[in-house]
This record gives structure tokens, C-alpha cells and sequence, in this order.
């Protein structure tokens, strides 16, 4: 209930928009970089840009999309522009993710400052994350008896490299373990939104692509973001709510 109470205070639903839109920012120059890289390992390879989306796993009109994007000339300049925008993108999110994490801490996100150490681990929290969860994926497919195995790694995973980002985050004055209550919910909420995106999101756009085209892939994109900023604001009350308790207790 105090979770709840203090979500409502704060705007925990705009929170949660505000960091999709930061998320969804950030990914806008990752597709550039990435539809750049296929371009540049097909010319490289000696392939189409085709062959090559769909060896890496893109179907139906995703890969269509990124054959035809990255069939550009100026594959090194986007390349290269593409990283300093992604990096740029990466210091606004967690400037973005630190003022909401003040909010739901002290009430206020005044005097927040962007510190490169927890840039440098959000955007390594970000790849690791996205890694487990490709590495997960595959030990599912490949064996399933190692299924639960591999989501109980990509769960320990997320939570180590979502507690490392909130010990950079401003907070309490609190001991790294009064932190770990709202790492493991971001680890679970990331789960379900990845089940969630695996078995309803991405089988939905790809049945109706024909219909809503890159439109339905923006708005499946869009609210699977806001389900991941939910989660982050609401790992952040879980904490600071429990913070309360205990020092409630202590008077």
C-alpha cells in the first residue's frame, strides 16, 4: 500500500512514460548503428543485405526494412555518427532514470548530476542485459531441460547488473543489501515483459505485419517500453517505501 501511495504521489505513470520515451530515443540510434553494421559486413562479405538480416534472425518485414536501410552508401559515416549519438542518448537516460530515482527517494529531483561511472554501468547493465537474454533465449530452444536453468542465469544476471546501476543512483544513505529489494524486481519485471514480448508482442506484429506495417512495430515497441519504465520506477518505490518501514521501526 505505501508502494502504491507514493507511486500516486510522485506520478508514477509519467515517470514511466518519460523513461519509454528516453528508452525509445536511445534505441532510435542502436537500429541506425546496427542497420549500418549489416551494411557494412555485407559489402565485407560479399553479400545482400537480405541474406544477411536474415541470417541474424530478422524475419517478414523487419528484415525487409533492414535490407533496405542498410543498403546505403554512406554506411562508415552513419556508423560512426550513430555512436556518438548513442552515446549521448545513453547519458540523457541516465540523467532521466537518476531524477526519477531522487523522486521517488526524496521527493525532489533538484541537483542531479550525470556521472560518467553510472553512464559507463547503465549502458554495460543495458548490453548485459540484452545479452542474457539472447543467451537464455537460445539454451531454451537448443535444450529444454536447461529452460529453467537459463532463466534463473538471466534472472541473477539482470539483478547483479541492475543492483550495480542503483548503488550509482541517488538514494539514501543505505547499505548496498537495501537496494537489492527493488534489483530483483527489475529482474523479474524483465522477465515477464521479455515472456510477454516473445510470445504475445512479437508474434502479433509478425502475423500482422501486412496490416499495420512499421506503425504496429512502433506502437508494440512504444508499450513494451513503458511496461520496462513502469518496472524501473516502481523498483525504486519498493525501496524507498521499505526504507520507511525500517526507519519506522527504529523509532
Amino acid at each position: 500500500m505505501s508502494v502504491a501511495e507514493r507511486d500516486s504521489s510522485i506520478g508514477g505513470g509519467l515517470l514511466a512514460g518519460a523513461l519509454a520515451y528516453r528508452l525509445f530515443v536511445l534505441l532510435l540510434p542502436t537500429a541506425l548503428l546496427l542497420v549500418s553494421a549489416v551494411g557494412l559486413y555485407a559489402d565485407a562479405a560479399h553479400k545482400s543485405t537480405r541474406s544477411v538480416a536474415k541470417d541474424a534472425g530478422l524475419r517478414g518485414l523487419i528484415a525487409s526494412e533492414v535490407a533496405s536501410s542498410s543498403s546505403s552508401s554512406a554506411g562508415w559515416i552513419i556508423f560512426l555518427v550513430m555512436l556518438a549519438a548513442i552515446l549521448y542518448a545513453l547519458a540523457k537516460l541516465y540523467r532521466a532514470v537518476a531524477v526519477m530515482h531522487a523522486i521517488a527517494w526524496h521527493g525532489s529531483g533538484r541537483g542531479v548530476r550525470t556521472s560518467p561511472k553510472g553512464v559507463a554501468l547503465l549502458g554495460l547493465a543495458l548490453f548485459v542485459g540484452i545479452g542474457a537474454a539472447d543467451l537464455a533465449g537460445w539454451a531454451r530452444r537448443s535444450n529444454g531441460a536447461g529452460g529453467a536453468a537459463a532463466l534463473a542465469a538471466y534472472l541473477a544476471v539482470v539483478v547483479a547488473a541492475w543492483l550495480s546501476v542503483s548503488t550509482q543512483l541517488p538514494h539514501r544513505e543505505v547499505p548496498w543489501h537495501a537496494l537489492l529489494p527493488g534489483a530483483c524486481l527489475v529482474g523479474v519485471g524483465l522477465l515477464v515483459v521479455n515472456v510477454f514480448n516473445v510470445y504475445v508482442t512479437a508474434r502479433t506484429v509478425e502475423n500482422q505485419a501486412n496490416t499495420y506495417g512499421a506503425l504496429g512495430i512502433a506502437a508494440a515497441l512504444l508499450f513494451s517500453l513503458v511496461l520496462v519504465g513502469r518496472v524501473v520506477v516502481v523498483s525504486a518505490e519498493l525501496n524507498a517505501s521499505l526504507d520507511d518501514r525500517r526507519d519506522a521501526r527504529r523509532q
